[in-house]
């Protein structure tokens, strides 16, 4: 019972995002497949489970060739299931009704369906995982990790003694790794019931569950072994080279984030940043620089909304501010009330001492500078069926009227300021890998020059190499000026990068952490 890929190239165009890359996955193991984002690894899951077909090379199941009219209900009747990091589940209906869409409704007289035993099938479900929920309870109040665990185990029973291959496609990307622990204790036991599972991941600590180990690296498998042998520093070199390997000289960017801390009015030309706002330049004396704000440039008080209960925070220009908490405490849901992607209940906002609408369009709040990565990108970050041009320049794109050259050339500092792959501007964005888009979506932003920078949760399912790409430009935008909000469920990346960092309890701020206080240890248990 083993799939593997014998010499599989997949090219699009003449970009080619696999070369000649043989890979098993063998019976009761799990394989874990490493890289930096753009390395191939979406384009390598694809391929496996019949979304794309391979220019040259064979797929096997069971030693068995089936590239011949290979495709996604091919692969589903040879017993490939898939399981990504968004896990399928609808949130407004019952955990019940959300296994009935998986593994279908039961019937009883007449053909009604039998309500009563969906209901106590799905119960022991939720008890065989340890998930401590109702079977009528809404999908929606299920944590990251029940998710994740309901949605492997139901591609594992729905499938049946028909499972050949497990695909897990950055399952636990959106799970803070303390909540990933008994998602791949599952995982592990259903390898150690003999199937083949392929896990595809960045982070490096859950190579302790892997048998074996490959990493690719701009479309070729450069590492593999047993997960024992493979030595972890050799792969975040790979990883890291993947990302930084092509970045023009003047845009490696690093250096010590305190020496920008709470900058006002600072030159952007000292900064890789500078690059970005170009087609604002008198080409004689670089770019314009905003007028240095004096006092907050972000004042917030009382702040109410759903989960947020009387918030007040105060962001100077050139700070970056972490936000850390829990479900529920209004983490999530700060960063919407901000930039009006949800209205808020009451508590003024003033930017630059500009008092915003109480009813706040964010059409309003990108006018008086404040944008919005959203940690939803696959719904709200780019628009997947147009290609990374259109969505780079697309809350300019009057600007750019009749001026194709100018818009090329704002592209195009985008691709290389960011480090995005593929390079070529014409891709279109859902084929991007996650990592990619988000830099794109964050090019987007940081091209408006804007004056607060709100990210929700901005690196969530990002392999470290691109992590790195993103924090650098975050601490370019801090340097330059720029107030940076960000929220993470990740709370140790942000010791090396925030100035500060607030926890919220019950929609309140807490404790303000700042100094030799803000260890990535001591970060995670106030998160917790």
């Amino acid at each position: 019972m083993t799939a593997a890929l014998y010499g599989v190239t997949k090219r699009f165009g003449t970009f080619p995002a696999l070369s000649e890359v043989s890979l098993t996955v063998e019976d009761g193991e799990i394989h874990a497949l490493l890289g930096a984002n753009g390395s191939g690894k979406s384009t390598l899951v694809r391929t496996m489970t019949g979304v794309y077909v391979p220019d040259a090379g064979q797929i096997l199941i069971d030693d068995r060739d089936v590239t011949g009219g290979w495709s996604p209900a091919a692969a589903a009747a040879a017993g490939v299931r898939v399981v990504h990091q968004e896990a399928p589940l609808v949130d407004r209906l019952s955990i019940a009704e959300n296994v009935a869409l998986f593994a279908g409704y039961p019937r009883g007289l007449f053909g009604r369906i039998a309500w009563g035993r969906l209901r106590a099938d799905t119960q022991r479900l939720l008890d065989d995982l340890s998930i401590e929920r109702r079977s009528r309870d809404l999908a929606g109040r299920l944590t990251g990790a029940e998710r994740a665990m309901l949605t492997v185990e139901l591609a594992v029973r729905t499938a049946g003694e028909n499972l050949r291959l497990l695909v897990l496609d950055e399952a636990t990307a959106a799970l803070p790794e303390a909540e990933a622990e008994p998602f791949l204790g599952l995982v592990r036991g259903i390898a150690d019931r003999g199937l083949p599972v392929l896990a595809v991941t960045h982070r490096l600590a859950e190579l302790a569950y892997a048998d074996r180990v490959s990493v690719l690296d701009a479309g070729r498998l450069v590492i593999e072994g047993p997960a024992g042998t493979v030595e972890r520093s050799e792969i975040v070199r790979v990883m890291r080279g993947t990302s930084t390997a092509s970045r023009p000289a003047d845009t490696k960017r690093g250096g010590p984030r305190r020496a920008a801390a709470g900058r006002t009015g600072a030159d952007p030309a000292a900064t890789g940043i500078s690059t970005l706002w170009r087609d604002e330049t008198d080409r004689r004396d670089g770019p314009r620089p905003r007028q240095p704000e004096t006092g907050p440039v972000l004042r917030v008080r009382d702040l109410r909304g759903h989960d947020v209960d009387g918030l007040d925070l105060d962001l100077m220009p050139g700070e970056i501010v972490g936000v850390i908490g829990v479900r529920g405490s209004g983490l999530e849901e700060l960063p919407r009330l901000l930039t009006g992607a949800e209205q808020r209940r009451g508590g003024p906002i003033e930017v630059a001492g500009h008092r915003l609408p109480r009813a706040l369009p964010p059409r309003v709040a990108i006018r008086h500078g404040v944008v919005h990565l959203p940690a939803d990108r696959l719904h709200e970050g780019g628009i997947h069926t147009l290609p990374v041009s259109d969505n780079v320049i697309l809350p300019e794109a009057r600007k750019f009227w009749h001026r194709r050259a100018a818009m090329r050339r704002a592209v195009r500092q985008v691709v290389s300021y960011l480090d995005v792959r593929p390079t070529d501007p014409a891709t279109v964005f859902g084929r991007l890998s996650g990592g990619n888009q988000q830099k794109v979506v964050l090019g987007r932003l940081l091209r408006m020059r804007p004056r607060v920078l709100v990210l929700a949760d901005p690196t969530y399912g990002v392999d470290p190499a691109a992590r790195e790409v993103m924090f650098d430009a975050i601490r370019d935008a801090g340097a330059s000026g720029v107030a940076v909000l960000m929220t993470s469920t990740e709370p140790e990346q942000m010791a090396g990068l925030c100035d500060r960092v607030l926890v919220l309890h019950e929609g309140r701020l807490a404790e303000q952490i700042s100094g030799p206080a803000m260890t990535a240890e001591n970060l995670m248990t106030k998160a917790m």
